[in-house]
Order: structure tokens, then sequence, then C-alpha cells
């Protein structure tokens, strides 16, 4: 079930790591962990298997490029569906040349219904794809 599926959030802003986190609470996703950099990112990787990694594109310690290639670099993480949040000009760079079908972009100001939907289109097409 979707639902079940353990989502990271990685992002520098605890604010809005909590908002994030509360709003996919909201909707139904239960498990849920918070890694407040991406140093701290393959520490929570590396000790549990987790379906999803949500993070912010505008990132103090590793812009969202970077961040997307060091995730697919390492062979264990590579397949795990990325949601980067930003703002829509920074999506519309991105939109039609996506890196992989496991990367989504979703837009700040968040919607979480929205953002809920993301989740299960990228899931489902995960296992559609196995």
């Amino acid at each position: 079930m979707v639902s079940d599926v353990k989502i990271l959030i990685v992002d520098d802003g605890s604010l809005s790591s909590l908002q994030v986190m509360n709003g996919l609470k909201s909707h139904g996703f239960n498990y849920i962990e918070l890694a407040i950099n991406s140093n701290c990112m393959f520490d929570y990787l590396d000790r549990g298997h987790f379906g999803l990694i949500i993070s912010n594109w505008s990132r103090m310690e590793m812009p969202g490029n970077e961040f997307i290639n060091t995730v697919r670099k390492n062979p264990k993480h590579k397949e795990i569906p990325l949601i980067m949040l930003t703002h829509p000009t920074v999506a519309m760079n991105f939109q039609d040349g996506l890196w992989d079908e496991g990367i989504r972009f979703v837009n700040k100001p968040l919607d979480f219904k929205v953002m809920s939907d993301t989740i299960c289109e990228v899931l489902e097409n995960k296992e559609i794809l196995k």
C-alpha cells in the first residue's frame, strides 16, 4: 500500500520539514523521517529501507542538481524515487528533460493534495517498471 512507504525528508530548514511532514501525515503517510541535511541523509538511508526521498531544490549545503546526482551515483540508493520541492520557474527548466522516471518536481507553495497524488504516481510507476 502506498501509504505504508517509508519517506525520508531531507531539508536544511527544519520549519519547512515539519510542515511537509505534518502535511503528509494529514494525507495518510505515516512512516516519515527527517534528515537535517544531505550528509545525514546517507546515515538514514544506510539504516533503513526508504521508498521515497523528498527534498528542497534550493538548499544551502548542496544545490538540487548536485543532490540528485549524489543520490543517483550511489548504487544502493539510485532507484529510490525523488520528489524535489521547488518554485515553478525552476521546475519548468527540468520538467521536459527529467533525468529519469523516478524524479518529480512539486511547486511551492505546497498543496498537499498535489503532493499526495504525486507520491502515489511516482510509487505506482516504480512498481510498474519493476
